[in-house]
């Protein structure tokens, strides 16, 4: 064989391979992505677990495009939600901040390998907050991260439902000096409006669609904070409507009915 086409000759032995590794990334992903919707859907904790070691594996795959990050990242935010405010009380305090702990490890991962998704700065700026809500002695290390990850996200695309989604909730968290309540619950409604657009419209199968029953549950939430019991009643039917297992938009509805009942 002349010299000259050995370097062709190795790429051409190499190529099969590197295909198969792609193959098993997208295939892993898409399992992933199957089990963590239907861990959604029936907020099924177990299902959560599943799909992060799926997204683990599909870390492993050697395809490097930060898609696997992310999602697994997604995973630690909602099993931290479960640990920690799915309840009146955290149910597992110590794992729920060990979690938030991991997903913003793996969100960096996440932004390292793709520095212009803004899902990952969004959900990464939730995550520091909550971690400084369960350990307010984090805020010294993690405080002014928290708007710098909000503002990265809506600089990279304010079209994104979950950008908004989660700029609400980490808003709703935040001194009211940052905006607060009122800030949260603009950019809640139009996370609301962007998720109806997004429903209509077809997506890469390998991107999120999650998020709209929990979306309009936060705006329930603000509604009754503000004693717009009607309004809030409303939010909860709608998240309830997308998921009838949605439990921030259960737990809202209970309260409610409780405050109800009591006057």
């Amino acid at each position: 064989m002349p010299v000259l086409f050995i370097p062709v000759f190795i790429a051409a032995l190499f190529l099969p391979v590197q295909n198969a590794f792609a193959g098993d990334h997208e295939r892993l992903l898409m399992q992933g992505i199957k089990t963590f919707n239907n861990g959604y859907n029936e907020w099924d904790k177990n299902k959560f677990q599943s799909s992060l070691a799926i997204f683990n594996e599909a870390i492993k795959s050697g395809k490097e495009d930060g898609l696997a990050e992310y999602w697994a990242g997604t995973v630690y935010f909602f099993l931290a939600q479960q640990d920690l405010f799915t309840e009146k009380k955290p149910t597992d305090k110590k794992l729920g901040i060990e979690n938030a702990k991991r997903g913003i490890e793996i969100l960096s991962k996440a932004i390292e390998l793709s520095p212009d998704f803004s899902e990952s700065y969004a959900l990464r700026g939730v995550l520091r907050g909550i971690l400084i809500k369960m350990k307010p002695s984090s805020v010294f290390s993690q405080g002014p991260k928290v708007g710098k990850d909000r503002d990265r996200a809506l600089a990279l695309d304010r079209l994104n439902p979950r950008v908004h989604y989660l700029t609400g909730t980490s808003l709703w968290n935040a001194p009211e000096i940052l905006g607060g309540r009122d800030k949260a619950l603009e950019h809640l409604l139009e996370a609301e409006r962007l998720f109806k657009i997004e429903a209509q419209n077809s997506k890469d199968k390998l991107l999120p669609i999650w998020g709209r029953s929990t979306c309009l549950a936060f705006i329930g939430d603000i509604f009754f904070h503000q004693k717009k019991h009607n309004r809030a009643h409303d939010y909860y039917k709608k998240a309830l409507d997308v998921n009838p297992v949605d439990p921030l938009a259960l737990r809202g509805m209970k309260i409610l009915e409780s405050s109800n009942s009591n006057k």
